[in-house]
């Protein structure tokens, strides 16, 4: 279970480390963007905004149980960022029971819950939405960065970043139109035989359409078509206390729960 857990967690985190190296010079400055590593485990900041989708310290304990050492390190290198907080996803992997305890015992709290959910590329569902989903190059990815950005609530200084990534090795970016008007977003990040999905959003004026499904299966068959095994994607938690539609999409699709992952949040003091 570790090793398939680790394999698509690391998707993820080469998607978001890439996404960091894209960022123009102008995004650098404006959202005191930086990326840094303590032992094996990512920094990545946003040290001028503060968006704990952009404040995350990545890949805690994949590789190997966390010491004391290791995490006292770390902590003191988010105390020494700009960053009011930080997202530290705990993985079930290497002692995580452990880990969670040590966290705690730091003063670092529980936040929420996100859920990976993954499924192989096989007896992928057909697209019945009538959508016309086509992949982008550099011209639309302005457009690309609108929809997510306004969807994910981005302020201005990283409205831009995740169209940076268009164009770059290993990254697809899709958009979905109604007619000639693009209306919802999609990217795939390629990782070995893991493919990382993200940045699904649909503007606001055209939900209910059946827009992300359209990009879900688009994105499956051509992850098929690159050689890749298996697709996953995160996303919040289904319950009472919030809503999740993608969730429920997502399993309609055949995505199954590969696990449930507790995010914990640092805050200066």
């Amino acid at each position: 279970m570790s090793d398939a857990v680790a394999a698509l967690e690391r998707a993820e985190i080469d998607a978001f480390t890439d996404l960091y190296r894209a960022a123009s010079p102008d995004a650098v400055e404006a959202a005191g963007l930086a990326v840094s590593e303590v032992g094996d485990v990512l920094v990545l900041a946003a040290t001028r905004i503060d968006v704990l989708a952009l404040n995350r310290a990545l890949g805690l304990g994949l590789n190997e149980p966390v010491s004391d050492r290791l995490l006292a390190d770390l902590l003191a290198a988010l105390a020494e960022r700009g960053s009011p907080r930080f997202f530290i996803p705990v993985a079930p992997v290497n002692g995580h029971d452990t880990l969670k305890a040590a966290l705690v015992s730091n003063g670092i709290r529980h936040y929420n819950n996100w859920v990976r959910l993954s499924r192989m590329v096989s007896d992928i569902p057909t697209d019945t939405t009538g959508l016309d989903v086509r992949e982008i190059n550099r011209g639309s990815a302005n457009i690309f960065g609108a929809i997510v950005a306004a969807a994910f609530g981005y302020p201005p200084a990283v409205a831009t970043l995740p169209g940076q990534t268009v164009g770059r090795p290993g990254w697809r970016h899709y958009l979905a139109y109604a007619g000639d008007t693009p209306i919802a977003s999609a990217a795939m990040y390629v990782s070995g035989e893991a493919a990382w999905c993200g940045f699904a959003a649909t503007d606001a004026a055209h939900r209910k359409r059946g827009a992300q499904r359209a990009l879900v299966v688009r994105r499956l068959h051509d992850a098929a078509a690159v050689g890749c095994s298996r697709v996953s994607v995160e996303t919040a938690e289904d319950g009472v206390v919030k809503d999740a539609p993608s969730f429920r999409n997502l399993r309609r699709l055949g995505f199954e729960i590969v696990y449930t992952r507790p995010n914990y949040i640092w805050t200066r003091a």
